[in-house]
């Protein structure tokens, strides 16, 4: 307790010491009011108490203006400010992506066995739908065939003669039906004889380019065995994963971009073709699908690609990286209202090297917010901007080059479609005239 009770003493002590220091000397407190420190504010009022402004006239006026970050001492406060403008959140996605045939399928002999007698393609040759490719051998099957041409004539014969009798009344209607029936089945015989047949000769599903042919003439296959690899290459099927944050704006036939790695020099132009229904819940990504032209056959399945995605985005406002604070409730920015500084809190969707998009109830499009002189900001400040220049109300509105370099604007990468209005004054100008020596106009302007 006697450790406690000396420590308060000496803090009182301290106190008193620093408060008659500042009586005595009034620019000591001026200045430490205008230095911008988190005073708590019945300190503060106490310190301005103790050095009303003007006590020391003579001393300020000998020793030139006293400045600090741009403020003159009881003057305004000299910022920099900046215009809010409307801007988009990223408009173009990128993705790692990899190709494949828009069409690709391994063929297999359709559920049959036998000996290969021929083999119709080699390795990389291009083939039309319904190419043959190998033919097993399939003499047994001619045979059927043959037979069951042999059964339809005559069925079809006898049909003949029991219709001719029938006119006669030789034969009854039972025994006519019965002959149609055995035409009829004889009929579907040959049918399924020639199925046989024709399943003894493998052909290509669809037209596209054969892989390597795994199979050579007298090899034994039989319904697992691979024969060949087709792939339609007319149009590649780029496959990337979208992240979670673009999926509400894919849509189906949106124009992509693909750049193969192995060609950096070219881009090949697409379009999105299917979007998957969920989620991968690992990655949070959602699997994508373009088709990318591939007249030229320069493309090949399996080729990674970087595929670019432009997006329309969301509309948000955009201010300067510069003017967001933080604080214990949050981001704020202070807000040019007439003469004084307004504290307004955002709340950040999405920050860029050059700009931060924000979203707020109490900012709007064309509002002028500070980015330079923020550590003296504290709630009902003065503040001058240095110029009667007003930020511009119209969001995007496009500067000349000369106004933009003169003024000091910056184009937002956020918004590449519109050109944000040129800052208030710029930093050089601020310090310029911060440093420079009070005239007589600005000295009647001081309180």
């Amino acid at each position: 307790m006697a450790m406690i009770r000396q420590i308060l003493v000496t803090l009182v002590v301290l106190v008193l010491l620093a408060a008659a220091y500042i009586k005595i000397e009034p620019s000591a407190g001026r200045a430490l009011l205008a230095a911008g420190l988190p005073i708590p504010g019945p300190v503060e009022d106490v310190i301005a108490w103790l050095a009303p402004p003007g006590s020391d006239a003579p001393a300020a006026a000998a020793g030139g203006e006293r400045s600090r970050g741009g403020r003159s001492g009881g003057g305004p406060q000299l910022v920099v400010a900046d215009p809010v403008v409307v801007g988009r959140t990223r408009t173009e996605m990128r993705a790692i992506g990899t190709g494949e045939a828009a069409r690709s399928v391994t063929v297999y002999p359709d559920n049959t066995t036998g000996i290969i007698q021929s083999v119709a393609v080699r390795s990389g040759d291009a083939v039309e739908a319904g190419a043959p490719l190998i033919v097993l051998e399939h003499s047994s099957e001619e045979l059927a065939v043959s037979r069951a041409r042999i059964a339809v004539d005559a069925a079809e014969e006898k049909l003949v003669r029991y219709d001719r009798l029938s006119k006669s009344r030789a034969v009854s209607s039972v025994e006519v039906n019965d002959v149609i029936r055995e035409r009829d089945n004889a009929r579907l015989d040959l049918k399924s004889a020639q199925i046989a047949l024709d399943k003894r000769t493998v052909r290509a599903p669809f037209a596209g380019r054969i892989g390597i042919v795994s199979v050579d003439e007298g090899d034994l296959v039989g319904a697992q065995t691979a024969i060949a690899k087709v792939d339609d290459r007319r149009e590649i099927k780029v496959v990337f994963y979208t992240p979670e944050s673009f999926v509400s704006e894919l849509q189906i036939d949106a124009a992509v971009e693909a750049v193969p790695t192995a060609q950096p020099d070219r881009v090949f132009k697409g379009r999105i073709s299917a979007i998957d229904s969920r989620l991968d819940e690992a990655s949070r990504t959602l699997r994508t699908e373009a088709l990318v032209d591939n007249s030229g056959d320069t493309l090949r399945p399996g080729m990674s690609f970087t595929v670019s995605l432009s997006l329309d985005g969301e509309e948000y406002l955009s201010v300067d990286p510069l003017s967001v604070v933080w604080e214990r409730t949050g981001p704020v920015v202070w807000k040019v209202v007439g003469d004084e500084a307004v504290k307004a809190s955002v709340a950040i969707v999405e920050r860029d090297i050059d700009r931060v998009l924000v979203s707020s109830n109490e900012l709007k499009a064309g509002d002028a917010v500070v980015v330079e002189g923020l550590q003296s900001m504290r709630p009902g400040i003065k503040i001058r901007t240095g110029n009667d220049r007003k930020p511009s109300p119209v969001a995007g509105a496009t500067a000349s080059p000369e106004e933009s370099e003169a003024a000091g604007g910056k184009r937002s990468s956020l918004d590449r479609s519109a050109t944000a209005s040129p800052r208030l004054i710029s930093a050089a100008a601020a310090h310029e005239a911060a440093a420079q020596p009070p005239t007589a106009a600005t000295a009647e302007e001081r309180p």
